[in-house]
């Protein structure tokens, strides 16, 4: 069971179960169909050689992604993945002159403001903003980051990675054999990361906590895993809403390896225990949604929510 569609049919055939009123039974059906038919919108945004490919393939398992550009002026820039019901957009970083920054800024703005096909929802779900941890002159990524922020009404789905943290003090401190920053380059990262969470706080008046990681690399012969991955998927589960952060889970990278080093130093269970709990949270948030549709009978529904949400424990755990 490890598309969405999978997913949902089970979650329905459950609930249906104990919905005895046929007219009841079939309004729900229709509730499942219509949250079937949905799609999760990531918009990943990062300046030239931020690492945003390699971050999309550590994160999630991309061998069926439809690759497509924006066919409109408004996003002609923009590429687009397309994974089943995940959909990631893939914007251009600024710093390529003014012109050029200025269009991508323009096309940014259109794409954050766009609404889904209902029109009553804005089309991005969530905003992953990437910043080079290397990079000791954070101006166009600041100016970056206050665009998103100013231009997008989710605030509180805005998450800031600082990538390459690996190479933030040029190599030195990592520790390349057991892929992981000695003493001296965790404090470092965590003082970048203070520093940008502050200058956040001043100028926008809001308290996001940037998560530094490393996406890893293949080059020939040589490779390193990613680093801290593992608490970068669970912040983009946590800050999705229910049937979205589902989406998102089930198009997890298959490679296990890629989450097992993180700040926690525990192979990654901790970050997947919180992961676990947060994606049982969202599926009891897609039952008693569906339930409250059908009021007559959502008194006798709600007494499976946690047996439905149980049996789909074992479902999340084998995501990892």
């Amino acid at each position: 069971m490890r598309s969405y569609d999978d997913f949902m049919t089970y979650m329905s055939g459950v609930i249906s179960k104990n919905v005895s009123n046929e007219d009841e039974r079939l309004r729900l059906e229709k509730i499942m169909l219509r949250l079937r038919d949905d799609q999760a919108n990531i918009m990943i945004v990062g300046g030239t050689g931020v690492g945003k490919s390699s971050t999309i393939n550590a994160l999630f398992d991309t061998s069926d992604a439809r690759v497509g550009v924006g066919v409109d002026p408004e996003t002609i820039n923009i590429d687009r993945y397309e994974m089943g019901n995940l959909v990631l957009w893939d914007t251009p970083g600024l710093g390529h002159g003014i012109k050029e920054d200025e269009r991508h800024r323009k096309n940014i703005v259109n794409k954050l403001m766009e609404r889904d096909s209902s029109g009553k929802h804005l089309l991005i779900d969530l905003v992953l903003v990437l910043v080079d941890a290397s990079n000791r002159d954070m101006g166009t990524s600041y100016e970056l980051i206050d665009l998103i922020i100013n231009s997008y009404a989710h605030k509180d789905r805005i998450i800031i990675g600082l990538n390459q943290c690996d190479m933030a003090m040029k190599g030195r401190f990592w520790n390349f054999r057991e892929n992981r920053p000695e003493p001296q380059l965790t404090d470092f990262l965590k003082q970048k990361v203070d520093s940008i969470k502050r200058r956040i706080r001043d100028t926008n008046k809001l308290d996001i906590e940037p998560v530094y990681y490393s996406a890893g690399y293949t080059d020939g012969k040589e490779s390193q895993k990613p680093y801290n991955i593992s608490r970068l998927f669970y912040l983009i589960v946590k800050n999705l809403k229910s049937q979205k952060a589902i989406m998102v889970a089930l198009k997890k990278s298959r490679d296990r390896s890629n989450f097992e080093r993180d700040d926690n130093n525990d192979g990654g269970a901790g970050y997947r225990r919180k992961t676990e709990s947060s994606l049982l949270d969202k599926a009891r948030d897609v039952v008693e949604y569906a339930c409250e549709k059908i009021r007559d009978t959502f008194t006798a529904v709600t007494t499976t929510v946690s047996d439905v949400c149980s049996s789909i424990g074992s479902f999340f755990s084998s995501l990892w």
